[in-house]
């Protein structure tokens, strides 16, 4: 074989070898799978109200998934991105919180797995449905026991780890609500853990948070850990006599603090 040839077939296989690499599965990219931006992404939400751009190098939600001309498209979960994202949403009433359609293609994505930062719950299961009961975990922790059955007109303290991995803590927020406001205050994860089979989480920053129960290890150094107690609540609505609706939640607890997620919500006609 003449060594121009030798060479071509190389580099050719080198390439493609590296093409491979970010190129995502397409079997295997499903609703709520997790992708890393390959480049910056400007698009529109899905409603085309504003645009957006999700910086190179974030790590997204598929919050959808379509086929369009024989080409898989995900669309993105905005809302659960950190602040300096999300921010073009909070101009609309009625924002659509999902992207426009994007190509699952290895120039826009590369496939992950779930971050280690998000462990403290099931990040997958939100939307899953199972006859009359609704998967509702979406990783906000509230500050109590349970959810209150005046929900819809209250407020409370919450914290979550957007899907890009910022700790956002909310000192009062209200429960329903369609887009997340600016946070109280926000921390970039730097480290995060999950012991096999200890129920934590374990997150590391470089500061911590007025409000939360954070554990200096070091000059900037700090953990955060989220323990699952493997214990749940209901909230009956509206009320045990008259039942209509049945949230349940799991309980987690952070230093001597409970924190709850509401994981699920049963309707009965």
């Amino acid at each position: 074989m003449r060594l121009t040839s030798k060479i071509m077939i190389g580099t050719l296989a080198l390439f493609g070898g590296a093409l491979l690499q970010v190129q995502p599965a397409h079997a295997t990219v499903i609703k709520n799978s997790f992708l890393k931006t390959q480049r910056s992404i400007t698009t529109y939400n899905s409603k085309k109200q504003v645009k957006v751009t999700i910086p190179k190098g974030t790590t997204v939600q598929v919050g959808g998934i379509k086929h369009v001309h024989g080409n898989k498209c995900v669309a993105i979960n905005l809302e659960r991105l950190s602040y300096n994202i999300r921010k073009p949403l909070l101009s609309q009433k009625k924002p659509g919180v999902y992207t426009h359609w994007l190509r699952a293609k290895g120039y826009n994505f590369k496939q992950i797995h779930k971050p280690v930062y998000l462990s403290y719950f099931a990040v997958q299961s939100d939307g899953k449905k199972s006859r009359n009961k609704i998967k509702t975990e979406t990783g906000n922790l509230w500050k109590g026991d349970r959810l209150p059955a005046n929900y819809t007109t209250a407020s409370g303290t919450r914290f979550r780890v957007t899907s890009n991995g910022y700790l956002e803590y909310y000192a009062k927020s209200p429960f329903t609500f369609k887009v997340s406001p600016k946070p109280t205050a926000s921390l970039k994860v730097v480290k995060a853990s999950h012991p096999l089979a200890s129920g934590e989480t374990i997150l590391a920053f470089k500061s911590k948070i007025s409000g939360l129960s954070f554990v200096k290890k070091s000059h900037h150094d700090y953990h955060l850990t989220i323990n699952s107690t493997g214990n749940g609540t209901i909230t009956v609505i509206p009320s045990t006599t008259n039942v209509k609706k049945i949230l349940t939640n799991w309980v987690y607890r952070i230093g001597k603090v409970d924190w709850y997620e509401n994981n699920s919500v049963t309707n009965f006609k």
